[in-house]
């Protein structure tokens, strides 16, 4: 496997955290009767995930997969051989005529 820039590391990482942060924040804000501290971690938590994903879409596209063309691949196809045609014989030739 090719290893990943840093900068794509870092945005990766990024990403996960924004979305733990997110998911936690909503988890104490169900546990919470009225705290203000799960409702800023949700906040923050959303936040992080908008500037994340924006973050991790201005890298770029990835590069160019390339595929193999699949024939160099296979081994080369075998020739048919050719049926050899009867030979034709004398008494099927039009151009003589009988004899009676």
């Amino acid at each position: 496997m090719a290893t990943m820039p840093v900068r794509e590391q870092n945005a990766r990482r990024f990403l996960g955290i924004a979305a733990t942060l997110g998911v936690l924040g909503v988890a104490f804000n169900l546990n919470s009767d009225d705290g203000t501290l799960p409702k800023v971690i949700a906040a923050l938590g959303v936040v992080a995930l908008i500037w994340s994903i924006h973050r991790f879409g201005r890298l770029g596209p990835d590069a160019t997969i390339v595929f193999a063309d699949p024939e160099a691949d296979e081994a080369p196809k075998k020739k048919k051989k050719k049926k050899k045609r009867p030979a034709e014989t004398e008494a099927s030739a039009p151009d003589e005529p009988q004899a009676s």
